[in-house]
């Protein structure tokens, strides 16, 4: 490469920079002199001049008018600082630019900045919305307003109330904080700090959230609310109330769909529904669905646990449903479930419970043999003697119903395969045991919950067992085993 060419690369490459930097001196150029337009006097009734701190300064009383660009101010009077390019407005200000409205008592607009500070009670209105609030400031430049102290925004489709707001009106985008609340058709939305996009149609809580609607009330740590889409996401300390059947949920994480009254939660899933004291439900989980149209039902699954006074039951899958009635019920477990109801222990492939006016009436347990590794049917009552806290009496089958009157066992239907063992006593002395077999039985308890008669149907097979003659037989049925970790409120 010869040197001239050399040259008319160097020359080509501070052109360039020269070009650049001029381009940067005029935008430097452009933005000063735009900051910098002066604020023209247009009309006053009375007109005075002085000098204050070594600045020229007018001061304009009577249907002052002043303007600057597209920016018209009006007010009862003012002092105008010309060096400084500021006014101070005084009595019914009113600054108008474009489509906005802004009016106040008293204020102070730069001139260079293009922006109005309000010190009074300020009102700002443009065709999206109307803001009101006991003072803030505004940038003409940035169409963007922050106000504070009793905030309210009101537009046909929303209303947002808060300690301080900034809108922007470009955008119709508020950023709200101090007891925010947002009102809209579909809900009602709380909290410390809320983010509300209007035409996106999302709001961002955080911090003490709450989000009512027609259906329940959500509060959280944080939410997003989708109101084009009825729906929501909480995070953080979820509780979600029902408020069609006095149900509430808590959990770590929660998506509820409005529209469809629909609602999911993880994470330390738990219901709670309050009746009586001896009547409320506790369904632990670890996700927990709420289909909320009428007849409710809850679909728990993972680690269930429910309580329902003396009912007790751990199970993997449970679904627990109301009537259109709203006072009978039902709990249905899967995935090795597992009833305590008092002294007994219930247990097979699947159980079906029904509750009639908060009472438990009926069990079914039923063997699902397509299932694998199918199970017998199997009850066991445990003796609440002290001195015999070691005999169970056993029942097992492939489906078993037990029927309940006032909460004690009155019956028990078993189908297909059924045995027995049950202990007698006499003068509250153990007086051996009796051994049943056969293809259905039927077995009938006294108020003591003992065991008074037995009825087989089909192939009938007793024997008894003197007490004196126990330890020649087993004590128990195949598949017999007691479990003691029975839950616990939490």
């Amino acid at each position: 490469m010869n040197k001239r060419t050399i040259n008319l690369i160097f020359l080509a490459a501070s052109s360039k920079k020269i070009i650049l930097l001029c381009i940067f001196i005029l935008f430097i150029l452009i933005q000063t002199g735009y900051s910098q337009e002066k604020i023209i006097l247009k009309n006053a009734d009375k007109l005075q001049g002085e000098i204050i701190n070594g600045e020229s300064v007018r001061k304009a009383t009577g249907n002052v008018q002043f303007t600057q660009g597209n920016v018209d101010v009006y007010c009862n009077s003012a002092t105008q600082y010309l060096t400084s390019n500021r006014v101070e407005l005084i009595g019914n200000v009113k600054i108008y630019q474009d489509t906005l409205s802004l009016f106040t008592n008293k204020a102070v607009y730069f001139g260079n900045e293009r922006r109005a500070i309000c010190e009074g009670v300020v009102t700002l209105k443009d065709p999206n919305a109307t803001l009101r609030a006991n003072g803030g400031y505004y940038l003409f430049n940035e169409s963007k307003a922050v106000f504070s102290g009793d905030v309210i925004i009101i537009n046909p489709e929303y209303r947002i109330t808060s300690d301080n707001l900034t809108y922007l009106r470009n955008t119709e985008d508020s950023f709200a904080k101090g007891n925010v609340i947002v009102t809209t058709d579909s809900a009602i939305i709380k909290a410390e700090n809320i983010d509300f996009y209007k035409r996106q149609g999302k709001t961002f809580a955080f911090e003490n959230v709450s989000i009512e609607s027609d259906s329940s009330i959500i509060t959280s740590d944080t939410l997003t609310n989708y109101s084009n889409e009825g729906k929501s996401i909480a995070s953080g300390n979820v509780k979600i109330n029902d408020l069609n059947n006095n149900a509430t949920v808590y959990g770590n994480y929660l998506e509820n769909y409005e529209n469809t009254n629909y609602s999911f939660i993880e994470g330390n899933a738990k219901l709670i529904q309050i009746e009586k004291e001896n009547d409320t439900l506790f369904l632990y989980s670890v996700k927990m669905e709420a289909f909320r149209n009428k007849p409710e039902y809850y679909v728990a699954t993972d680690s269930v646990e429910v309580i329902r006074g003396e009912f007790l039951s751990k199970c993997g899958l449970a679904v627990y449903s109301t009537s259109l009635n709203e006072v009978d019920e039902s709990i249905n477990l899967a995935i090795e479930p597992i009833v305590w109801q008092e002294n007994l222990q219930l247990t097979g492939d699947s159980i079906y419970a029904e509750l009639y006016d908060r009472e438990l009436k009926t069990i079914y347990v039923k063997k699902l043999s397509a299932l694998a590794n199918s199970k017998n049917s199997f009850l066991v009552i445990h003796n609440e003697e002290k001195y015999f806290s070691d005999r169970y009496d056993q029942i097992t089958g492939t489906d078993i119903t037990i029927y309940f009157e006032d909460e004690n066992i009155k019956k028990v239907d078993v189908s297909l395969n059924s045995k027995s063992i049950y202990f007698l006593y006499e003068d509250k002395k153990a007086n051996g045991l009796n051994i049943a077999e056969g293809e259905n039985m039927f077995i009938y308890f006294d108020d003591e919950q003992k065991v008074s008669k037995i009825r087989i149907d089909e192939e009938p097979v007793g024997q008894y067992v003197p007490e004196v003659m126990i330890n020649s037989v087993s004590l128990t049925l195949p598949g017999f085993h007691v479990r003691d970790d029975k839950p616990e409120r939490r």
